[in-house]
């Protein structure tokens, strides 16, 4: 297929550890299916984000593999659902905020020495989204402090919240798009797609362990960062004991710190957190997993050796 096509189905995919274009074009048609519009906003994003850093002649290798591309995916979706404007203005912000996702990875290639995770998704949605202020027209009523409904879940239940927290990773409330987007893993790595919905389902074990809102649980936003951050654990460290370890307590912990981001933001900035405490507590799993001699992953096709060989060649 033409390359900008190929390295931009790869950059969907590279939003979850999967350098490959088949595991992207599955994770497309989740987006679709859960929310067209967010869809085609993921794709202009990513498109937007592959061209700005192919046009600048940044690291080929780091092209191809879609690291470039990811950012600008996740830009499209959190711009789709926050911005809260007509098609038109998303789509401008979106081929912009893309692009500039892709020129900030650059710059943050040059000085981090662990992966960047989607450090740079997070500063450009939310340098735009702390102007536009999504959260600051909420009601009064709907302001107003209420009781937390008591979480009453059945397995149906927990096995669909486990689902909508995979699609919540890119901002869609919905278990169809949820189970597509892990056919889309699996199609990659069966082990990744089981960490992946084993950290969403540690998400909602947490929350129902705080007596967390039960709409809350249902809707996924319990499980997309943890999802994340054992997804991370699994792929980038070799499997066994301890990194089983390290991806049930970074995704419990994950949880925990995204109740607090989440009200910080939402006070402060009047925005969503979006994945800012996965980022933090993926770099702690990553330095701590490090600090303990756990072995990093050494498949060729390992998203560890991507980021290895994009760090190398900067």
């Amino acid at each position: 297929m033409p390359p900008l096509i190929d390295q931009s189905l790869r950059g969907v995919g590279q939003v979850l550890f999967c350098n490959s274009p088949a595991s992207g074009a599955l994770i497309s048609a989740g987006l679709l299916v859960g929310d067209p519009c967010l869809g085609a906003m993921a794709a202009v994003g990513c498109v937007s984000a592959t061209a700005t850093a192919s046009v600048l002649g940044m690291e080929s290798a780091a092209v191809g593999a879609g690291l470039m591309g990811y950012n600008g995916a996740l830009v499209g979706c959190g711009f789709s659902v926050f911005l809260g404007a007509p098609v038109e203005p998303t789509l401008v912000a979106t081929m912009l905020g893309g692009g500039a996702s892709a020129v900030l990875a650059a710059r943050l290639g040059k000085i981090l020495t662990i992966p960047q995770w989607t450090l740079a998704f997070n500063a450009v949605a939310l340098a735009t989204l702390a102007y536009v202020r999504p959260f600051a027209n909420t009601d009064d009523a709907d302001a107003a402090p209420q009781e937390a409904e008591a979480v009453k879940l059945d397995i149906s239940d927990i096995g669909r919240a486990g689902l909508t927290g995979i699609s919540q990773i890119f901002v869609v409330n919905d278990p169809r798009s949820g189970a597509l987007i892990l056919a889309g893993i699996a199609a990659y790595s069966p082990a990744a797609a089981a960490a992946a919905l084993f950290g969403s389902l540690v998400g909602v074990g947490t929350a129902v362990a705080l007596g967390a809102d039960g709409q809350g649980v249902k809707d996924g936003l319990w499980g997309y960062n943890p999802a994340l951050t054992a997804l991370a654990v699994s792929v980038f460290f070799v499997p066994g004991w301890p990194p089983l370890a390290l991806a049930t307590g970074g995704a419990a912990v994950t949880a925990l710190v995204a109740t607090r981001c989440n009200d910080l933001f939402a006070n402060m900035l009047q925005t969503p957190a979006l994945t800012v405490p996965f980022c933090l507590v993926a770099s702690g799993c990553y330095l701590l997993g490090g600090r303990f001699g756990l072995r990093l992953a050494a498949s060729p096709h390992s998203p560890e050796v991507n980021w290895r060989a994009f760090l190398a060649a900067k």
